[in-house]
């Protein structure tokens, strides 16, 4: 059967039965077309009449056309193509043959294959199709037009050809008529087959019933039950101890009270899910937040179905509700976590790229300072070199305590204390005054002694020490009295820290961008770029921030925004 359907209706898969069907019926159809051409062949060759040979040929060619449409799915031409040309051909036939040769006998044979091949879907065309056959049988009988050369018949001749017309219209019949027993056979067997499957899925559905009646059990879901036109829910007694109600609490509610447990930003996805399930009665699932009676909202799972009982036309939405607060906060923090390392893994990049860069230039200019000395003897050559080696070696040395900050900020975890703010303010400052201060630099601190801070010190000075050393670094030589002026003040729950300066400034275009991983706003830095990035890092692990106003020539102001405690 697989040879036959590859040969005459090609190898790629016929998903539609019927259609799949009524291509093999019209396969078969063409094929008798051909055969029955072949068979009068000898018949006619027989007997000695050659005048109908032509038209025989013409059957051939319409057949194997007719099979050609068939393959490539042109089905209606086919079907066109094989009842009109038949029809008119046994017209032809009748009308030049002997009353009683038995042609008639294929208008029969062209009814009953119209009949089957436009199928009840087209059955107009296929009862217009045997009254055409009936119409054109009636006048090729009462009358004779000689469209073609009659041969000259014999007794013995009409004999055998009546034979002949009878054996191959009543063979024909009957093939048609075994197709269609074969086909009944074959669906009243995927009747059965259909009928076998459903009864097993009925049980199925039993022991699925059975099984979901023990998983709601275990799973500790809470059941209710929405009856849709009294707008009532029944609600189980563990879906109140979800909800953290006592049993005799919340019998039943309203679909009113329902959604006043839904949490705001839910609300409006969760009411177009109840005009859903109202107009589709299709099977839902969603999560949602529920108020639970302590004040505190919830993640659940609402699941459900709708069903409406026939007797009563009473729609109910059958449904159950399992926490999954645990999983919604474990995703939540996952989530967080993969933010924060994808975070992580590009700051990581770049600062591989930039560090290797900032640190090959130090080192790239020593070796140079170090062969140009060991090519000179001049004592004031080598010591211009030697003051040079010494500022690559404090650059590098700048470099590798702003990476040691920077993966302390990172990896140690807080270490808080209570600290005066005043005291640890003064440390950076005397820190700092013996390798940076400018003698004509004047600084003060305006900070009151007893104004107590709970924080990491270790960090605060990192982010007040890079801030201050920025301010000595970048400081307007040609100001007539240059200065950096320290102060704190409490607003709310928050310590303001202010550094003001009269220096060099800020110009706008590096506003948005100064706090960035190896960002240089002034083209006479020689720092790295990591500074006030680590100075943003640092606060973010202390709870704070940062803000600053800055405008080039004037000085700029750095806030920093610490929680007392």
């Amino acid at each position: 059967m697989s040879f036959f359907k590859n040969v005459f209706l090609g190898k790629e898969y016929i998903p539609d039965r019927k259609v799949y069907k009524y291509s093999i019926l019209r396969v078969q159809f063409n094929l008798i077309l051909i055969a029955s051409a072949l068979f009068y062949i000898g018949i006619d060759g027989h007997i000695g009449i050659d005048t109908f040979f032509p038209f025989y040929y013409l059957m051939i060619g319409v057949g194997v056309l007719g099979l050609v449409l068939n393959r490539v799915g042109y089905h209606g031409f086919a079907n066109g193509l094989l009842i009109v040309f038949s029809n008119a051909l046994v017209f032809l036939f009748a009308d030049s043959d002997s009353l009683f040769g038995g042609l008639f006998f294929y208008f029969i044979l062209i009814s009953l294959a119209a009949l089957i091949l436009f199928s009840f879907n087209r059955r107009v065309w296929g009862i217009l199709s045997v009254s055409v056959s009936i119409f054109i049988g009636i006048i090729a009988f009462i009358y004779d037009f000689h469209l073609l050369p009659i041969p000259a018949y014999d007794d013995p001749s009409i004999r055998v050809s009546f034979l002949s017309n009878f054996i191959a219209a009543t063979l024909s019949c009957a093939l048609i008529v075994y197709f269609l027993i074969n086909e009944n056979h074959h669906s009243e067997r995927r009747l059965e087959e259909n009928q076998q499957q459903l009864m097993a899925a009925a049980n199925q559905l039993k022991q699925n019933k059975e099984r979901f009646e023990m998983a709601v059990k275990g799973a500790k879901a809470g059941i209710y039950e929405w009856n849709l036109s009294g707008n009532s829910i029944f609600i189980s007694e563990y879906w109140k101890e979800l909800l953290g109600y006592r049993s005799d609490e919340l019998n039943p509610i309203s679909i009113e009270t329902y959604v006043s447990f839904v949490h705001p930003d839910d609300m409006q996805a969760s009411n177009q899910k109840i005009q859903e399930i109202i107009k589709s009665h299709q099977p839902y699932q969603g999560e949602v937040r529920l108020l639970t009676k302590n004040g505190t909202y919830k993640w659940f799972l609402d699941s459900g179905l709708v069903r409406t009982e026939s007797e009563t036309n009473t729609t109910f939405v059958l449904g159950s509700l399992i926490d999954i607060d645990d999983r919604k906060r474990a995703e939540q923090e996952i989530l967080l976590k993969n933010d924060q390392l994808a975070k992580i893994n590009e700051e990581l990049d770049r600062f591989v790229y930039s560090a290797s860069h900032d640190m090959r230039a130090p080192l790239s200019s020593l070796l140079g300072l170090i062969d140009l000395s060991e090519r000179t003897n001049q004592p004031s050559e080598l010591e211009e070199y030697h003051r040079m080696m010494r500022d690559r070696i404090k650059v590098m040395e700048g470099f590798i305590k702003e990476v040691t900050d920077y993966s302390r900020n990172a990896r140690l975890e807080l270490l808080l204390d209570k600290h005066a703010l005043a005291v640890m303010v003064n440390e950076v400052v005397d820190n700092l005054a013996y390798s940076l201060v400018d003698k004509k630099m004047q600084i003060s601190v305006h900070i009151d002694p007893s104004l107590i801070i709970s924080t990491d010190a270790g960090r605060l000075k990192i982010v007040l020490s890079n801030i201050v050393s920025n301010a000595f670094k970048y400081h307007n030589p040609s100001a007539e009295n240059p200065f950096i002026a320290i102060g704190a003040s409490v607003v709310g729950h928050q310590i303001v820290i202010s550094i003001k300066d009269n220096g060099l400034g800020i110009a706008k275009e590096h506003h948005q961008k100064i706090f960035d991983m190896f960002y240089r706003a002034s083209e006479i830095s020689d720092g790295s770029g990591l500074g006030l990035y680590i100075v943003k890092e640092t606060l973010g692990k202390l709870n704070g921030s940062i803000s600053f106003q800055s405008e080039v020539g004037v000085g700029s102001t750095f806030s920093i925004y610490l929680p007392i405690s």
